[in-house]
């Protein structure tokens, strides 16, 4: 299977078809790897087409994506034709619908079977005629359980048989019914009534459960058949009873209601339009609604695989992503997902599952440039009043636990928590700090990532406040954002290296580690004049930070730099001494365009070069591709992304809003479009931009922008 053309499938409700490494894409049915919630299954099930005993060895001719859906072909060589469109609904059902043509010259008697396999654990199978149904707990590593009742059916018309289940011990994970007890039996034995399978005793360990159904299809010479299967999800347990609204019948994955809401970009330069596309592709695909269990808000996930639930490293980029959709639902729910289940302490966890939080998952996040950004295009007093009452308690939180001396900094207690696990920005600290496997205290440092995402969060929380007429809190907000800056500014800073570092807290020195983060105070106004000039000079200087495809996560000159992810010798996959992270890029970024606005020179000639090869990297130019990609990280020397991860669809960074701003040469101010260039602005096209709760075009043409109702 190619990596680089692989595809993904979601209707918008808790499941995701995207497998990493897909192995069956040129199977029909749902033979790879599928999200259930923040749970991986490793399959959801398997079609079969047998003629008699013999099963028929199905040949893949194409697959092509249409409207969300994956509409594939495959014949047997002899003249049986199946054309199958696979798609996941809005209510979680993964669906395989099938057209079966005979074009051989003899009547076929043909028999389609969905089967599966499930592990012996907890609940058994229940064989209900026609269909059959698996209740699990499902959990990956660590995760929290996810409740699922998975229905399989032929729902379309009568003529389906259950299966009769069988435990076998062995056999492998591969989709070929010869490998399934039923294949060596006469015929295709059913159950004798409905009843939950018995369970033999003992269970042998490392024994699986065979379930199924099947139907005949008898197909006479040049005659066709239609049939869909399909596997229904629905969450029932602890604390989680959901089972979704059944969609329009017109539009099952939700396809077309997202996309009248997007707008829509078009522009000479290919390579932006396809990172335009593609970046509102993965609100598509990786958004959940509110309902069940946690989810008190429509939220989106950070990623397919291992990373499919909301995260808070990665929510406030989306936030900024999702402003850009004409309905803010999506953009606020983000938001209100992670305040509403905010802990007792005041910690907001590091992710939301559906049926429970971890207290020990922690990340430090820019939410206040998040929602900041977010209400320049949705303004909303009540999401405001919603949410600020536990963002003060989180600042609160932040001051006691990350800065318990009132220092104004912000503490780093473990080399997870910033998102940036395996950098030597914590080996100094603690030689054993890459030695950690969760989310527990090792040692302290103050980190001028966290200390910049505190700063902009009680800054705009001041604005907040006084908007809402707290002035006791919004005076609280401005003190504390006045000592943070100040601290920031001076404590911080390193004039021979050129930009903002840690600190230890132990002896209040800076730890002399070059990380791409000390540019961050770039986006707001700790830096003074002096300082963005020496920042610009490190950024760009080529044996530091400006690689062919800046800008790595650490200085070329720091001595554990590695282009290609090693880390003491091992390819890591979250690796962050040197690879290209999208997020990073987006935030120095925003900062060259904060002092490009003010007539910075340097700034707007970098935001420019640093802008083009961000894209080159997420159009696939780079790797010399015309598919546009979201991988994690990036190859600083050749633009390559992280195929080896498996993870194609992760949302890290708010490069609309870098698009838009620096390409485009608009900006959302005080609740207007405005012209302002910070560079050679390119002609565009974006219809169907809200801004309140108005729709416009906004278009530049000969250089001259025009902005008119939608």
């Amino acid at each position: 299977m190619n990596q680089k053309k692989k595809f993904a499938l979601a209707g918008g409700g808790y499941c995701l078809y995207a497998p990493r490494f897909p192995r069956f894409a040129d199977r029909p049915g749902f033979a790879d790897e599928a999200s259930i919630g923040n749970a991986l299954l490793p399959s959801v099930f398997f079609l079969s087409l047998v003629e008699g005993k013999r099963e028929l060895r199905l040949h893949w001719r194409s697959s092509v994506e249409e409207g969300g859906r994956l509409l594939s072909t495959f014949d047997d060589g002899a003249g049986i034709k199946l054309v199958e469109r696979r798609f996941v609904t809005q209510d979680d059902r993964f669906v395989s619908e099938i057209e079966l043509t005979n074009g051989s010259k003899v009547d076929r008697e043909l028999t389609i079977v969905l089967w599966t396999t499930t592990d012996p654990e907890g609940e058994p199978v229940s064989l209900e005629g026609d269909s059959f149904r698996i209740r699990r707990a499902l959990k990956t590593g660590d995760g929290v359980e996810v409740p699922a009742d998975i229905h399989y059916s032929n729902p379309d018309s009568k003529g389906a048989r259950c299966l009769q289940g069988f435990f076998a011990e062995g056999g492998s994970d591969l989709p070929d019914f010869e490998e399934t007890p039923w294949f060596e039996l006469e015929g295709m034995p059913t159950p004798r009534a409905k009843r939950p399978m018995e369970k033999p005793s003992p269970i042998v360990a490392g024994s699986r459960v065979y379930c199924g159904l099947f139907r005949p299809i008898p197909l006479k010479v040049g005659a066709k058949a239609e049939h869909r299967l399909e596997a229904n999800v629905v969450f029932k347990g602890k604390g989680v009873n959901f089972r979704a609204r059944r969609p329009d019948p017109k539009d099952e994955n939700g396809w077309h209601t997202f996309w009248e809401k997007v707008p829509r970009f078009a522009c000479d330069n290919k390579e932006l339009e396809r990172v335009v596309r593609h970046r509102f592709e993965l609100l598509h695909l990786l958004r959940q609604p509110h309902g069940a269990g946690l989810f008190t808000s429509p939220a989106v996930c950070e990623g397919n695989g291992p990373f499919h639930q909301p995260s808070s490293f990665s929510t406030p980029s989306i936030m900024r992503e999702a402003r850009w959709l004409q309905d803010p639902t999506l953009a606020r729910g983000c938001l209100k997902a992670f305040f509403d289940n905010i802990l007792h302490n005041g910690q907001v966890p590091g992710r939301l599952y559906m049926a429970g939080t971890n207290a020990n998952d922690f990340y430090h996040a820019d939410w206040g440039g998040g929602f900041e950004s977010l209400d320049a295009i949705h303004p909303d007093k009540a999401t405001k009043k919603a949410v600020l009452m536990a963002m003060q308690r989180y600042v609160k939180w932040l001051a006691n636990n990350r800065d318990p001396e009132g220092s104004g900094l912000t503490d780093i207690v473990n080399h997870f928590e910033a998102g940036q696990e395996f950098s030597r920005r914590y080996m100094v600290i603690d030689g054993k700090a890459d030695r950690a496997i969760e989310f527990t205290e090792q040692f302290r440092l103050k980190g001028i990532d966290a200390s910049v995402f505190r700063y902009r969060m009680v800054k705009w929380l001041h604005k907040v406040a006084e908007e809402i007429q707290e002035k006791a809190m919004a005076n609280r907000f401005a003190a504390e954002a006045e000592v943070i800056l100040d601290t920031i500014r001076k404590k911080m800073w390193d004039e021979k290296a050129g930009l903002f570092m840690d600190l230890d807290p132990d002896n209040r020195r800076k730890t002399n580690v070059k990380a791409a983060v000390g540019f961050y105070p770039l986006a707001t106004d700790i830096p003074n004049p002096k300082q963005v000039d020496r920042m610009l000079e490190t950024l760009h200087d080529r044996n530091e930070f400006w690689t062919r495809f800046p800008v790595p996560s650490i200085a070329v000159s720091d001595t554990t730099y590695d282009a290609t992810g090693k880390w003491k010798g091992t390819r890591k996959g979250c690796p962050w001494n040197g690879r290209v992270w999208p997020v990073v890029n987006s935030h120095i970024l925003e900062g060259l365009t904060h002092w490009a606005e003010r007539g910075h020179k340097k700034a707007q000639k970098l935001a420019t070069e640093l802008l083009h090869k961000t894209i080159e990297m997420l159009s696939g130019k780079a790797e010399g591709s015309d598919l546009a990609n979201s991988l994690e990280h990036y190859n600083p020397d050749t633009g390559v992304g992280s195929r080896y991860r498996g993870v194609d669809h992760y949302l890290g960074a708010f490069v609309l809003d870098n698009v838009f701003r620096i390409a485009c040469g608009f900006a959302i101010r005080y609740g207007e479009v405005q012209d302002d260039p910070i560079g050679d602005a390119i002609d565009f096209k974006l219809q169907g931009m809200p801004l309140g709760n108005k729709v416009f075009d906004v278009e530049r043409k000969n250089g001259r922008l025009r902005v008119q109702p939608h």
